[in-house]
């Protein structure tokens, strides 16, 4: 029988390895923040992202963490995290919307005539199945 260990990725210390990834002190320091976070949502339904932060000390990539997980329901509408194209605030997915238009327009777009064609060729082979042998 081997223990499987790994490194926690937030503070370096040396764990054996579980579904969150984390060590038991980072593991429950992220249940903490989560916790004050639910809380304080609780009390104030329409706090921002940058709020919530200040009012429970958590930080903001932290934070972001949580809503992208969905750990922080989507209920909360002021709740957002950065676009991974352009840094607008979005509430789902890795691109706001009009990062989806674009990328949406751009594989609309007609190819050009100058480009080379490409043709697909398919091959058929016929496969045989012996089912007995007969000497």
């Amino acid at each position: 029988m081997s223990l499987l260990v790994d490194y926690c990725p937030k503070c370096g210390t040396i764990f054996q390895k579980n579904l969150r990834n984390l060590c038991a002190s980072c593991s429950s320091q992220t249940d903490r923040s989560l916790n004050l976070c639910l809380d304080r949502l609780w009390t104030r339904p329409k706090s921002t992202t940058q709020e919530l932060s200040d009012a429970t000390g958590v930080s903001i990539s932290e934070l972001h963490a949580f809503i992208k997980s969905g750990r922080l329901p989507s209920s909360y509408p002021n709740l957002t995290y950065p676009c991974e194209s352009c840094g607008h605030e979005t509430r789902s997915g890795r691109l706001c919307s009009s990062c989806i238009g674009v990328f949406r327009e751009a594989g609309k777009a007609q190819p050009d005539s100058k480009a080379p064609v490409r043709q697909i060729i398919v091959k058929s082979t016929t496969k045989v199945m012996y089912t007995s042998r007969q000497r």
